[in-house]
């Protein structure tokens, strides 16, 4: 069995309330028997559902959630000032 350790960052739109986040995501990532993946989300040194399979915005719980490449929101913030 190998596990990696892998940092992965990504934004967030909610399509119903229009709150826009970013966060990094510490992954431990195992490759076991028969080549099975598995990976295990840690935000702020916690054990967090993934982020791409179970999406829900922190302001109004909704599950439509668009996820994009790191940068996206702050990027767009800026346009807005």
């Amino acid at each position: 069995m190998h596990t990696d350790h892998v940092r992965r960052a990504y934004s967030f739109a909610c399509l119903d309330c229009g709150h826009g986040w970013e966060a990094a995501y510490d992954i431990d990532v195992t490759v076991g028997e028969r080549a099975r993946i598995d990976a295990v989300y840690h935000l702020d040194g916690r054990r967090v559902p993934s982020p791409l399979t179970s999406p829900r915005c922190p302001a109004c719980e909704s599950r439509t959630v668009r996820i994009m490449r790191p940068g996206r929101v702050a990027s767009a913030r800026l346009h807005e000032a």
